[in-house]
């Protein structure tokens, strides 16, 4: 029986459009966290694999229950009398009733009226015949019948009682291709992978029935996402956080003595490969892999989060592995699982990055060393405080590090840095108006993750990065010539080659300076062999074709996020579940770098991005 106190509750939610979330009785499930007119159905077998409600949990509107439910039972009387309110309010609501077929079926088996809802009915074929597209064995059936539920089930709700309330009654049969009863086998990635597909080729399935069939005002079918977030997502986002915050990755594979080990280099006249030395780990390995894979990520029913968060923790491992492996050969193969190795194509554009692209000349150039570039990008950070208060950047010159890098959001430069004065403004934008702007967005976002980084986030960073120092006006042969020297030593590191070697190999065959073919070759052997460095020209080349298929730039710097996840992050804002940023680079307001934007866009190459 549904209490008086459940029956008050939804009557509540009805009115005030407020999430309703009830237990009905011990095996049932009503979800509904707004008006939508629309409601998903699932009848649970006892045959029925226990991921199989997943399918379900996905949606913001939803009832789980028992075979045994029936069109006379309290359950089903309570799903007509809330269908009927939002039909009254909206002229009609869908009922979807999705169950699993027989072991040896291979068919999706749509049921529903004849000549009704068409768009409703072609949409959602449609999303099934291309996801039976990459599983040839699977095909897609539309049966015009009276029956809509299971054959071996009566009707949850019957066609009499759906035209009292207003319901348009749909069943779905899904093939049970990603199991197999007879072995008692499960097949967990298939599962995973149709579980995502079927989210999004259900919401646009139900997008049409909304938006031709209700007077429900909707823009866009990501919106029939969920718009609330699970607290066992506050608890994943919060434990990998934690985790991460534990090591600062870059540093800890950073050399602490490399000006010291170029100077060995010099005196053995080039010949000998130098030691690098590290930080003391402040973790142990084993116990932090322990922990991590101690989180359950799978208790995430959004399907996007879940993604996220678990291609998080996948990365993290990897990260975790290296450090292990720090100084080690195996440091390389690991770095390959994390950042990938160059591929010909990219190869083949730095060799002739560097064949066409003349080097600058910088001989009679002024220099900036680093106490007084700390002290211009200070002034920069405060500029972007009196927009946003809550950024709390730092600049730190430190002796165990050599360049520029951004932790965390903090600004590091190396004693030893000195950059001439024309590409001040570049490196400024690179760090500051990219690096640190991007962390403090994604920290005032509700999950860490946006300013820590989701995995592979770099790319699109340093591609974002260098693409500021074109916008500025201060992208220069030498510096198109570095990012496709790295990607040189990349592959070199890759192939086996020594240190050695491949200082040679970019002092002779490309015509790079000493000093800069030791720092290129010395970011490239750090730890090991680490082809980080590759993701630079890759990022800003993925860039340029996003940005010239007509991708828009200002979305991007939301937080630390990679290509991947762009339309991710898209479907969470259009969900309200991502906010609005409060910072933009100060360059975006100039009429230069727009023009600047507008001529990338128009089709610029790679070569003519150098001033």
């Amino acid at each position: 029986m549904i209490d008086k106190k459940t029956k008050e509750a939804l009557t509540e939610a009805l009115k005030t459009g407020k999430m309703l979330d009830l237990s009905l009785g011990k095996k049932s499930r009503l979800r509904i966290e707004r008006r939508l007119p629309f409601l998903l159905i699932y009848r649970k077998e006892k045959q029925d694999h226990f991921k199989v409600p997943d399918l379900v949990r996905m949606e913001s509107s939803y009832l789980i229950t028992e075979f045994s439910t029936d069109f006379n039972s309290d359950i089903a009387l309570l799903a007509k009398e809330l269908t009927k309110e939002l039909a009254e309010e909206y002229g009609s609501v869908m009922l979807l009733e999705v169950w699993i077929g027989k072991q040896e079926s291979n068919s999706f088996v749509i049921k529903t009226a004849k000549d009704k809802a068409p768009n409703t009915v072609k949409a959602l074929k449609s999303g099934l015949q291309k996801f039976c597209d990459t599983h040839q064995e699977l095909d897609v059936q539309v049966k015009e019948s009276i029956i809509r539920h299971p054959d071996h089930l009566v009707d949850f709700l019957t066609l009499k009682q759906c035209q009292e309330a207003g319901i348009f009654l749909m069943g779905l049969e899904i093939p049970p291709f990603f199991q197999n009863k007879a072995k008692k086998e499960f097949y967990y990635m298939v599962f995973k992978e149709f579980k995502i597909a079927f989210s999004s080729l259900l919401r646009k399935a139900v997008y049409e029935f909304i938006r031709v069939q209700t007077s429900f005002d909707i823009q866009n079918y990501q919106r029939l996402g969920s718009i609330t977030v699970d607290e066992k997502v506050w608890e994943v986002d919060r434990r990998l956080s934690e985790i991460e915050a534990k090591y600062q990755f870059l540093l800890l594979i950073s050399p602490i003595n490399t000006m010291q080990a170029k100077e060995e280099f010099i005196a053995n006249r080039h010949r000998k490969n130098p030691k690098f030395l590290y930080r003391n780990l402040p973790i142990d390995p084993d116990r932090l892999k322990e922990e991590l894979f101690q989180i359950d990520i799978r208790s995430i029913e959004d399907p996007t989060l879940s993604f996220l968060y678990t291609e998080k923790r996948e990365e993290l491992e990897k990260q975790i592995t290296m450090l292990k492996e720090r100084g080690t050969k195996n440091f390389m193969y690991s770095s390959i699982r994390l950042y990938s190795s160059p591929g010909v194509e990219l190869h083949e554009t730095a060799k002739l990055l560097l064949k066409t692209l003349p080097p600058d000349n910088f001989e009679d150039a002024e220099y900036v060393e680093a106490y007084e570039m700390a002290k211009i990008c200070t002034d920069e950070i405060k500029e972007y405080r009196t927009v946003y208060p809550q950024l709390k950047a730092k600049v730190e010159v430190k002796n165990d590090i050599v360049g520029m890098l951004v932790s965390r959001g903090q600004l590091y430069i190396g004693s030893s840095f000195k950059i001439p004065k024309k590409r001040i403004n570049a490196l400024v934008h690179h760090e500051i108006g990219t690096h640190v702007l991007t962390f403090y967005n994604g920290q005032m976002q509700s999950f860490g993750q946006m300013s820590s980084g989701f995995a592979g986030y770099d790319e699109l960073q340093e591609g974002l990065a260098v693409l500021a120092e074109y916008l500025v006006g201060g992208l220069t042969n030498n510096r198109l010539r570095t990012l496709a020297a790295r990607v040189i030593a990349g592959r070199a590191v890759t192939e086996g080659m020594s240190f050695e070697e491949t200082y040679h190999t970019l002092t002779s065959d490309y015509d790079a300076l000493p000093e800069q073919a030791f720092q290129i070759t010395a970011r490239a052997y750090q730890g090991g062999g680490c082809t980080k460095d590759i993701i630079y020209l890759r990022g800003l080349i993925k860039l340029i074709d996003y940005l010239q298929s007509g991708g828009e730039l200002e979305p991007l710097y939301v937080g630390k996020i990679g290509f991947k996840h762009i339309p991710l992050i898209q479907e969470l804002r259009i969900r309200d579940i991502i906010k609005p940023s409060p910072l933009t680079p100060h360059y975006f307001k100039t009429d230069f770098a727009q023009d600047r934007l507008k001529k990338l866009k128009e089709g610029l190459t790679l070569p003519e991005l150098a001033n």
